[in-house]
């Protein structure tokens, strides 16, 4: 059985005439249609209707994921499933050796993809670091603030005031001064 998959947004109506036009060439038996508003449910339900031995078919890689990788898993799930996945227009069936070696590549891809970002943010990091920089929200309370509410503490004040005066919780003043020193 082939089903076919069409993706198009809300203004694309012309690309979803073009895109069933090549399904029913293709010879789908149906095919589901999402949109904007579906926001790839009819995907999840092509998906879910196909079995063992059928035939995923749409028009144009692009129309299957947004990402690489959502393609590449997207592929190798259909894979493990024994079914065979077809890009009409870009002449892409995984029945074939070409298909299937395609498919290797563009797992290659999404893995290479993923190592660069990873090292693009170690460095970012380590650059950042260089510079005196630390990822995070900064300290809600400067050390004179916090030597202030100190005082305050030591002088009898409860910790509730401490905390108003000085514009900080009172986690926070127990977390950064410990329980023995406000006590």
């Amino acid at each position: 059985m082939k089903i076919g998959y069409i993706r198009y947004g809300g203004t694309e109506h012309k690309k979803s005439d073009d895109q069933s036009d090549v399904l029913q060439l293709a010879g789908c038996d149906t095919f589901f249609v999402d949109d904007v508003q579906s926001k790839g449910a009819k995907l999840k339900s092509a998906l879910s209707a196909l079995s063992s031995g059928d035939t995923f078919v749409i028009a144009k890689f692009d129309r299957l994921g947004k990402t690489i990788k959502g393609v590449v898993d997207l592929l190798n799930e259909l894979a493990t499933r024994s079914i065979t996945f077809v890009a009409v227009e870009d002449a892409v069936d995984t029945g074939t050796v070409d298909g299937r070696y395609l498919v290797q590549i563009l797992s290659r891809l999404a893995l290479m993809e993923k190592e660069l970002r990873n090292e693009r943010t170690r460095e970012s990091l380590a650059i950042a670091k260089k510079k005196g920089r630390t990822g995070g929200r900064p300290p809600s309370l400067t050390q004179i603030k916090l030597d202030e509410a100190k005082n305050l503490i030591d002088g009898g004040m409860p910790v509730r005031a401490v905390a108003k005066i000085v514009g900080s919780s009172q986690a926070t003043l127990y977390r950064v001064l410990g329980p023995k020193a406000v006590e």
